[in-house]
């Protein structure tokens, strides 16, 4: 099995909010349809006010999601195992000037008190991760009873590994991520995360698709006009938008709720 190399996230902190690095594809690709996700399931479907929730971002690399949080007028920390994301999460919070408190810390063990938070969020981690159900008992652990966990990763099937493995990392022709950003067999099946879940008293609402909005040939022409300089990688990922659906086998996401 490939090692996946985390330590791409050290390598490459100071591009999470640039336009042309690899990460601009996580800030215009997926965290548009993920956040409009979060924020109705929160608002319309929870029918909650946003404004003073507690919330924890887990594995919160330069603060995309914390960001937008905050922006909407929740309490937000952050946490990282990665010290030069968090750098770059500060610098550019303060340049937003938004207060958010970012720490160093591992979602196995989570520096805080049980029944903190109101909200935890945790996107793009736990497919990174060696044991994500150890994540996901803390993360119980840390919110309170009522409370809201966000989160989303990668399925493991034939599709994920087409399209997030073998056309986004190895095919010359197709490739625009570094090889072992993700690994096959790190992906999560929605059976079980729901198990997980199950376990540690998070309650289910729910899983949705998060699938390419556009057609596969659109899709292939952008990647070529990035090979070819003629857009970069936020615009890449503007064109490779992803978008809610009832299709999960490429990627999902979802929300559960801390029984009482």
């Amino acid at each position: 099995m490939a090692t996946i190399n985390n330590e791409i996230y050290n390598e490459v902190a100071n591009t999470w909010w640039e336009e042309d690095g690899f990460m601009a594809v996580l800030r215009t690709s997926i965290n548009p349809p993920r956040f409009e996700y979060f924020r109705k399931a929160l608002t319309e479907h929870i029918k909650l006010d946003p404004k003073n929730l507690k919330v924890l971002d887990v594995g919160c690399g330069g603060g995309l999601l914390s960001e937008q949080f905050a922006a909407i007028g929740c309490d937000v920390t952050g946490i990282d195992c990665s010290l030069p994301s968090l750098n770059a999460a500060i610098a550019h919070a303060n340049k937003a000037g938004l207060n958010i408190r970012y720490m160093e810390s591992k979602g196995e063990s989570l520096l805080f008190k049980d029944a903190q938070f109101d909200i935890v969020c945790c996107c793009d981690v736990l497919e990174h991760v060696d044991n994500f159900d150890l994540i996901i008992a803390e993360i119980s652990r840390v919110l309170k009873p009522g409370g809201v966990f966000f989160f989303d990763t990668i399925n493991r099937t034939f599709m994920s590994n087409l399209l997030a493995i073998k056309a986004a990392q190895d095919w010359p022709l197709t490739r625009f991520l570094p090889r072992n950003v993700h690994v096959w067999d790190k992906f999560i099946k929605p059976s079980e995360l729901a198990a997980s879940m199950r376990k540690y008293r998070l309650l289910n609402a729910g899983f949705v698709g998060l699938s390419p909005a556009n057609n596969p040939l659109m899709s292939l022409l952008a990647i070529m006009q990035l090979k070819l300089g003629k857009i970069n990688f936020a615009e890449l990922g503007s064109k490779l938008k992803l978008k809610e659906s009832k299709n999960l086998s490429i990627a999902y996401m979802g929300f559960s709720i801390r029984s009482i």
